[in-house]
């Protein structure tokens, strides 16, 4: 039976539909595991029919509680809002279900187990977040439809075909579709002028002219992904804004110019600058666009770098599944009886090829020294149980206000996120157990371990040398 998601977004002509076209890309991702349910207070009518259409199921919302009430511990929740406080997150974590937030603007505090943001050069300490957090950031995660994710899988073909693609999104009430046009249409190197808006845009009229005066302006309403995909392989140029479409256009290997033209369009716009992924036109005022398009202009011709890969979609199947399996996944306390369990995995070669201490294992020494730690008072140790069979054990070692870590997993469990959950539930019962009397969690990491390597780095532990290792801290 597959499990339960709601994904909590709204999208209109005022507030864009942003948030909504990167919901309905994450649950094509999840479709194949997840029962998906969109809950809405604001959405027009075009985009709950392409839910539909999809095969998803759909609620609006009179209010924001209406989704609280209907929610169970084994649900799991996505959270796209601007407008949504932290106060929200937090009854939702409250009723048990685990939750996603996909946060661009890194601005609230957040109890979200994981955060998805695929904004690049963004890190884990720009957020207020737990220490049970894990946070899939950069476009390794882009949240982009089907048919860019088989789009950036391509290899592109540079070449001149003095076409430009523009579009401001599915709503643009600024109207910097004509804007732009109005710019493009002075550079006679441009043969194919292709302008896309979508099912808000109210402007319509004033293109009406310049699609009558020149043949070589196409105006495309509304159009598929597939579609869009298809216009983006052709340019030679795309004019976009620092949204969603931004990181849909680095699929297709054209050259980008970007700007913002809202403030919650900042980070993004300063990260993907910062990463070099576009020219900019900084406010989309004519003469910033006419600047941007004498840049490109004047620029060598060269590859793009590649930012999006196209294979975020099964990354990101990984992370939730991580989340469902979490709900058969407990701790209990060590006992004596633990003894050949833990020696088996102690003693394993794969586990053995990552310790920091490579001497041979004895049984006797292992019983005395498991027996030491079993009744150090200065030592929380705990066995992993998967659907009730122990598959890793996790210890802390307490040093004052630092606890250290120790875990592993049994080799026949890896490669299933496991180590990760592993590693969050630990946190979670060393933060229950000891109050306020640990600030600090460390782990030394052997610089080959990158399995382990990356599941501290996902939960933003910092990283730095210690000797030959890597040692992973974390403030809590």
């Amino acid at each position: 039976m597959k499990s339960k998601l709601y994904i909590r977004t709204d999208g209109s002509s005022s507030i864009g539909l942003g948030h909504l076209v990167r919901c309905i890309a994450l649950a094509k991702m999840l479709v194949e595991n997840f029962d998906i349910h969109f809950a809405c207070k604001q959405i027009p009518d075009s985009i709950i029919d392409e839910i539909r259409h999809a095969g998803f199921a759909f609620m609006r919302l009179q209010n924001d509680e209406a989704l609280l009430a209907v929610l169970s511990p084994k649900d799991l929740v996505v959270v796209d809002s601007y407008e949504l406080e932290s106060d929200y997150q937090l009854a939702v974590k409250k009723i048990g279900c685990q939750l996603v937030s996909i946060d661009d603007l890194h601005e609230k505090p957040s109890f979200a187990d994981l955060i998805l943001n695929h904004t690049p050069c963004v890190s884990p300490n720009e957020y207020d977040a737990q220490p049970y957090t894990q946070f899939a950031l950069g476009p390794d995660y882009a949240l982009i439809r089907p048919a860019f994710l088989e789009l950036a899988r391509m290899k592109k073909q540079q070449t001149a075909s003095g076409s430009v693609l523009i579009c401001f999104g599915g709503s643009d009430s600024r109207n910097l579709t004509r804007t732009a046009l109005n710019v493009v249409l002075t550079f006679s190197q441009f043969s194919k002028i292709c302008i896309v808006t979508g099912a808000a845009y109210s402007h319509q009229e004033s293109l009406a002219a310049i699609l009558n005066e020149h043949d070589n302006v196409i105006h495309y309403s509304n159009i598929s992904a597939e579609d869009m995909a298809g216009q983006m392989s052709e340019a030679e140029l795309c004019i976009v804004p620092a949204s969603g479409i931004l990181t849909e256009a680095l699929t297709s290997g054209a050259k980008i110019i970007s700007g913002m033209y809202v403030d919650n369009q900042r980070f993004v716009f300063e990260n993907y600058k910062k990463a070099n992924a576009f020219i900019s036109a900084e406010d989309f005022s004519e003469e910033n666009i006419l600047s941007a398009v004498e840049k490109y202009f004047s620029q060598q011709s060269s590859e793009n770098a590649k930012l999006v890969d196209g294979k975020s979609g099964e990354r990101i199947k990984k992370l939730f599944q991580q989340l469902v399996s979490e709900q058969n996944f407990q701790l209990r306390r060590l006992t004596n009886n633990d003894a050949e369990i833990t020696y088996h995995w102690a003693s394993d070669q794969q586990v053995r090829r990552y310790s920091l201490n490579k001497s041979t294992i004895h049984f006797a020494d292992h019983v005395d020294w498991l027996s030491r730690k079993s009744t150090d008072p200065e030592c929380i140790f705990y066995i992993a149980l998967y659907y009730g069979k122990p598959v890793g054990s996790i210890r802390f070692d307490l040093h004052g206000e630092e606890a250290v870590i120790s875990y592993l997993l049994d080799p026949d469990y890896h490669g299933q996120g496991l180590g990760a959950v592993l590693l969050k539930k630990g946190i979670l019962s060393l933060c229950e157990n000891t109050g306020q009397m640990i600030t600090r969690i460390s782990g030394i990491v052997m610089p080959d371990n990158i399995s382990s390597c990356k599941t501290f780095e996902r939960f933003g532990f910092t990283k730095e040398m210690e000797g030959e290792n890597y040692k992973y801290t974390m403030n809590i």
